[in-house]
């Protein structure tokens, strides 16, 4: 477990019926029947990330897909467990009201009301997220290490060698223009969870106000993928 000290992310979503569907994209926050405090977001093609921690430590990563008819959403996706190492298929079903509030049950029995957050809305901004962030990250199967992140102003970014492990690749605003950017990362070294040459596709999140970031990926397989968050000097 990591101390984590990060607020944000949640959710978005599509779909399409003989009557207008309500939207599901956007950030959501708010607590699970579990007793965890979670962070979504969905984006605008229904690609779902998030993560759940509690008391200030982080225990788990969400990957999956929600669509949406009328107010109803829908999805299927992966619970990657932190502590435990254990990654969980799994489905959910439930309702949302655009901008404003998300409700949904799991397969496994567990439930999350979350309340919309407006920073989605913000602009995405290469030249204000520029900078280097010191902070810490962890795959699905492997323990926190820290780390220092580079973000040039035109997307370049940079993970200079820790324990044998270096990471390099771009981020690029989201053709929506909206408060979340593309993540395309390559690993290089043998000691990279994801392995030397592995890569992992997500997304980042820039709390402008706060000057973090968090990022989180997933290798092609949707088998492991990795979560890392840093703060601006």
């Amino acid at each position: 477990m990591i101390s984590f000290a990060l607020a944000v992310l949640s959710g978005c979503g599509g779909g399409g019926s003989s009557t207008p569907s309500a939207s599901a994209e956007g950030f959501w926050s708010g607590a699970t029947s579990t007793g965890y405090t979670a962070n979504v977001v969905i984006l605008e093609n229904g690609e779902t990330w998030g993560y759940y921690s509690s008391g200030g430590y982080l225990y788990g990563a969400l990957y999956g897909n929600t669509s949406t008819n009328g107010n109803t959403l829908s999805g299927s996706g992966v619970d990657f467990n932190l502590p435990y190492r254990t990654v969980t298929p799994g489905s959910y079903t439930g309702t949302v009201t655009e901008k404003s509030s998300i409700s949904l049950r799991t397969s496994q029995g567990a439930s999350f009301t979350g309340t919309y957050g407006s920073t989605y809305l913000q602009p995405a901004s290469l030249t204000a997220l520029a900078g280097v962030f010191k902070g810490q990250a962890l795959s699905g199967t492997t323990a926190p290490q820290t780390v220092s992140v580079t973000i040039t102003s035109t997307g370049q970014m940079t993970v200079p060698s820790t324990l044998g492990c270096s990471a390099s690749g771009s981020v690029s605003p989201r053709p929506t223009g909206k408060n979340i950017f593309n993540l395309s990362v390559i690993f290089t070294g043998s000691t990279c969870a994801l392995g030397n040459g592995g890569t992992a596709s997500g997304i980042l999140y820039y709390d402008a106000s706060n000057k973090q970031i968090l990022a989180m990926g997933m290798n092609p397989a949707k088998s492991d993928g990795f979560i890392a968050f840093g703060v601006k000097p």
